[in-house]
């Protein structure tokens, strides 16, 4: 069994999409959240996120989600997500937050 922390990061690409990339897990959805909290008072639109540079997700990606949807009511700005990972979407499926997801979902 590997000791190995998981790591994730943000990056925010030219057009203000928060590109999440890396493994979410336990360990590294703190200094993610925190990341995303920083962007997501410093600006100002839509929050767009894109998920698809996530190579492992578990149940912490949809509290996460949750967490930044609740930020975003907060802060008076729609949530947007892409590039939903299989995984996170049978979690969401699992916790009945399916309808919920499609609705953040970018078309």
């Amino acid at each position: 069994m590997s000791t190995q922390s998981a790591t994730a990061s943000v990056q925010e690409d030219e057009a203000g999409v928060l590109r999440l990339s890396g493994e979410l897990d336990f360990n590294s959805v703190m200094p993610l959240h925190e990341q995303l909290v920083q962007r997501i008072a410093g600006g100002r639109g839509d929050i767009m996120l894109d998920l698809s540079g996530l190579q492992r997700v578990n149940s912490v990606g949809l509290s996460l989600l949750l967490r930044v949807a609740e930020q975003a009511v907060e802060a008076n700005r729609p949530l947007r997500v892409s590039g939903v990972p299989a995984g996170l979407q049978s979690i969401a499926a699992v916790c009945g937050l399916d309808d919920w997801l499609h609705q953040v979902s970018a078309a």
